[in-house]
């Protein structure tokens, strides 16, 4: 199930409240946590986001095509494809491939390193080298017009100053619930934005909600983990949303096939070889459905 954690993670969101007016919707008994097993909890979530490879690790890189499906509260829905990559589940290292339209060669490249200090780069088919981008930019939309953005893959709020708020029922499982306030740059670009709340899941120390909270505990910005699945002997996430209060819209992000059990070399995921594309044979591909 730590696997199914490590996708949530690489692919970050979990489910929205249509009420978002409503205080963080945690319902129901769970084991009320003493701050030294809160703060072990949290330390744990950390070093688990932290994971990182020293060299080449055989047969445990993984590649998922997802989808990514906007729905805005009026008009057209709109959708694009994209391909996740990691060197193995419970990487902190990852890389994501967004075409823009049809064609082959018009796409957009992001690495994303997570930690205290989280990096992202991207890379364009128009452009001659990757970029590194700013804390601010990665709250920018990873598409235009849609919501998930490059802050929501990482969840680098982690690595915040976190407090253990309570615990309760969340989507109907025991979880423990922290506060993280949103340090100055983020609320340079999301000014109503004052702190996110995290829920991880009692049994498996998974996310299953994450919200940016506003005033009067207005939920902006939640994300939700809508289903799971198991692929051989590992869990990796179906399907997530990502819902912005203002616009009323939703961005769900859906892996439609997954290829596991791959030799993904590490210096892939070099922000100096983000130019070069991964290539996995498409029979290796098995669907989600």
């Amino acid at each position: 199930m730590g696997n199914y954690f490590l996708a949530f993670l690489v692919l970050a969101t979990t489910a929205f409240t249509l009420e978002s007016s409503v205080r963080f919707p945690v319902r129901g008994f769970s084991k009320i946590l003493s701050v030294e097993s809160a703060q072990e909890r949290l330390s744990d979530f950390r070093s688990f986001l932290l994971s990182e490879s020293n060299g080449s690790r055989f047969h445990e890189g993984y590649s998922l095509q997802i989808q990514l499906r906007h729905m805005p509260s009026r008009g057209s829905e709109t959708v694009k494809t994209g391909i996740l990559y990691g060197p193995f589940l419970g990487s902190g290292v990852s890389r994501l491939s967004v075409g823009h339209n049809t064609q082959k060669n018009n796409f957009t490249n992001f690495l994303l390193k997570n930690g205290e200090d989280p990096k992202f780069w991207n890379f364009t088919s128009n452009e001659l080298e990757p970029t590194l981008i700013s804390p601010e930019e990665s709250l920018e939309p990873l598409v235009q017009g849609m919501n998930q953005t490059p802050f929501d893959l990482l969840m680098p709020f982690v690595f915040w100053d976190g407090k253990y708020k309570n615990s309760g029922k969340v989507a109907g499982r025991p979880a423990h619930i922290f506060d993280f306030t949103c340090p100055p740059w983020v609320t340079k670009v999301k000014p109503h934005w004052k702190k996110i709340t995290l829920a991880l899941d009692d049994e498996y120390s998974a996310p299953l909600r994450v919200e940016a909270l506003g005033k009067g505990q207005i939920a902006e910005r939640t994300l939700i983990l809508r289903s799971f699945k198991k692929m051989g002997h590992r869990w990796i996430v179906k399907e997530i949303d990502c819902r912005d209060r203002k616009s009323r819209s939703v961005t769900r992000m859906k892996v439609i096939s997954a290829a596991l059990s791959l030799d993904l070399d590490e210096s892939l995921f070099r922000p100096e070889n983000l130019v070069q594309p991964i290539q996995v044979d498409p029979k290796l591909y098995r669907s989600t459905d």
